[in-house]
């Protein structure tokens, strides 16, 4: 508040007429509010426009006005409003937050103070958080990112280009049809767009050796390393004059720092599940590998404990140029790996898979397992994949220059080329996906009339992809329930070994044995869950496309997920237990033995077996929940068009307003033509 010219009232008056003022220009902002939610197709908006257009310019001059007399009134007391402004996108990156918490109190557990809740519409309610947990996800990384969401503005920037001339017309169709979709997938090829140089990111598992394998590239360690799931969000590396790290948060300005001070914003071990709200990292190194232009990226690892990073991960994935994906040489490929290099294949980048950690296998042993590698990676997406071997030990070091040389060199020697490949690959892939789209609009109209009228058998199958959905969350609340009641299992370990001590089994043997088949128990039924869901969730799309006659990406495979399931960890007895030597059954009868032999374990290592047990559901509830994040994004991705197609045919959002069959038949000719030829 600024009195420098002074005032007749005194202060407590003064702020009681800077509140004022403040309090009438807010309600002056819900009347300007009001207008915008009046105008807007908003299906629960409160008012209906009944002004006419003349009527609302007098109302808008009338506010415009008093917020100038409020102002004169001010500085004729000698005063001034000094709001604290927020910066918008800070407001709505915390009111989507705000969001997606009311959007979670929707599970049927919360729901139950209002009565109890029917199974069927507990799934369904679980599927309606799934779905809306999904797209207010995509709009919080959509505003976290530092580009601009101007399409037209930087279409208009890059200029007219002859390789090119598509995307302005995929642009206005994505626009008119409210195709909101799509938008992501078109700022992806601007940004390969208007970027200079090579984008080339590194995928992989925990511990596949990803940084390790960067930090060789760039012939000094800069990223961290080691064998926990350490990095929490993407890291961008590129050419600078002297080291230096910038790092963006989501709600505070970003901060310049020594690049030695990476792994405390990169690590999971000192930024625990992005707890420090890390958007992004940008590191510059003077390193001869980056002056040619090229850019790398450090991504977290699939898999890895920081669920989030994975997320960001995913998030990020579309947008590189050129991908290479690491497979550990002692597993081979895994689900996480074949979700990745699809993803990346349907994307329209182009990916290589190195086979790291090479120098653990014999040369005969890796030549093996490169051309099963090469094989399966055939049949799976049908087209050929790269796949070679790497190391980074000094004694195999021609593994890693042969991946540089033959595969590295020549995209870097033509980067600008590749870049724009890559742009047309993306785009094509756009292309595709926005002429179904169309398609899809016209035999709508075709079939139902150009209204679109609401139809019951589309309620009908939208309510089955949420109740499908709603499986997804169901299992995370199994996962949770089966892997905390596992250490109360202790007495059925115990029972189970003093049943197989009393007929003759050793007694340290026994207990090993009776502990694997419980943990086993556990990690089969987890299994079992998770490989029902994904032959459910794959039978609901084929259902759903079915019905809706559309055309959509392959539904999840439910046999990609068992081998999965095949793998799952089942772990022996700790070496260090002391199980004492038992011969009661000797002595005493087979009952009174048992018994005596359960309380006698009970005493010596039941506190040890209940510690295992717990350090082993910590193991199996990572491992089902990062299996079940795999099969939550491939339903995503297989569902997201579906969804789309659904929304326009039952009414809702700018599609449904399109009535002229005409127009659609004139853009889908306009777009028929592949971008690549």
């Amino acid at each position: 508040m600024d009195t420098t010219r002074g005032s007749a009232l005194n202060d407590s008056q003064q702020r009681r007429l800077i509140v004022t003022c403040q309090y009438v220009d807010r309600l002056l902002a819900d009347l300007e509010h009001a207008f915008i939610e009046a105008q807007s197709n908003s299906p629960f908006g409160r008012y209906a426009n009944d002004l006419a257009p003349a009527e609302q310019r007098l109302v808008r001059d009338y506010i415009a006005r008093l917020r100038t007399q409020l102002l004169r009134m001010l500085d004729g007391q000698g005063l001034s409003a000094t709001p604290i402004r927020i910066a918008l996108r800070h407001s709505l990156l915390t009111h989507l937050s705000y969001i997606d918490i009311a959007v979670e109190e929707l599970k049927p557990h919360y729901m139950q103070g209002f009565g109890a809740v029917a199974p069927e519409a507990g799934s369904a309610l679980n599927g309606i958080v799934e779905e809306l947990h999904g797209t207010i996800g995509q709009l919080t990384r959509a505003l976290s990112a530092e580009r601009s969401a101007d399409l037209k503005g930087r279409l208009e920037r890059i200029g007219p280009h002859p390789d090119f001339t598509l995307l302005d017309t995929l642009e206005e169709i994505v626009t008119r049809y409210g195709l909101v979709e799509f938008r992501t997938a078109l700022t992806t090829v601007l940004d390969t767009l208007e970027r200079r140089g090579l984008e080339l990111a590194v995928f992989g598992r925990v511990s596949t050796g990803k940084s390790s394998l960067l930090n060789r590239l760039l012939d000094r360690d800069v990223l961290p390393v080691g064998v926990t799931p350490i990095t929490a969000v993407p890291t961008r590396i590129g050419f600078g004059r002297r080291p230096r790290l910038r790092v963006s948060f989501a709600d505070v300005p970003a901060r310049e720092l020594d690049v030695d001070a990476l792994a405390e914003y990169a690590s999971e071990r000192q930024n625990p599940a992005n707890a420090k709200r890390v958007m992004r990292l940008v590191v510059e190194l003077p390193a001869p590998f980056l002056e040619s232009g090229v850019t790398l990226v450090d991504t977290p690892g699939l898999g890895s404990l920081a669920t989030a990073g994975a997320t960001e991960t995913l998030a990020y994935l579309p947008h590189c140029d050129v991908a290479a994906v690491l497979v550990d040489a002692a597993s081979t490929v895994m689900a996480e790996d074949l979700t990745t290099i699809g993803l990346l294949v349907n994307a329209g980048i182009r990916v290589s898979v190195l086979v790291s950690k090479a120098d653990l296998l014999a040369d005969s042993d890796l030549a093996s397992i490169v051309a099963y590698t090469r094989d399966m990676l055939l049949r799976e997406f049908k087209i050929p994949v790269s796949v070679l071997p790497v190391s980074i030990k000094p004694d195999h070091a021609r593994l890693f220059d042969d991946w540089r040389e033959n595969e590295l060199a020549p995209l870097i020697a033509d980067q600008e080329r590749e870049r724009r490949m890559t742009a047309a690959r993306k785009m094509e892939v756009l292309r595709a996906q926005v002429e179904s789209r169309l398609q899809q609009l016209a035999r709508a109209g075709e079939r139902d009339g150009a209204t679109t009228p609401r139809r019951v058998d589309d309620r009908t199958t939208d309510v089955a992809l949420q109740t499908a959905a709603g499986r997804i969350t169901e299992l995370e609340r199994r996962i949770d329930e089966l892997t905390l009641t596992l250490p109360k299992r202790t007495a059925e370990v115990v029972s189970k070994a003093a049943d197989l001590i009393v007929n003759k089994h050793e007694p340290r043997r026994a207990v090993g044995q009776a502990f694997r088949e419980v943990t086993g128990d556990a990690a089969r039924e987890v299994g079992r869950d998770l490989q029902d869901l994904a032959t459910s969730l794959a039978e609901v799309n084929r259902q759903t496309t079915a019905a809706l006659d559309i055309d959509a990406p392959g539904a999840p495979d439910s046999l990609r997920h068992a081998a999965t399931v095949r793998e799952v960890p089942i772990p022996d007895l700790p070496p260090a237990i002391d199980v004492p030597h038992e011969g009661a059954e000797r002595i005493l009868g087979r009952g009174v033995a048992r018994s005596v032999i359960a309380r006698r374990l009970q005493r010596t290592v039941g506190a040890t077996l209940e510690s295992t047990l717990n350090d082993y559901a910590a193991v199996l509830r990572r491992w089902a929940l990062n299996a079940l994040d795999d099969i939550r994004v491939e339903w995503t991705a297989t569902t997201d068009s579906v969804r789309a197609a659904i929304d326009g045919r039952l009414g809702h959002g700018a599609a449904a307003s399109v009535s002229d069959l005409q127009s659609i038949a004139r853009d889908l000719e306009r777009i028929s033509l592949p971008v690549l030829r």
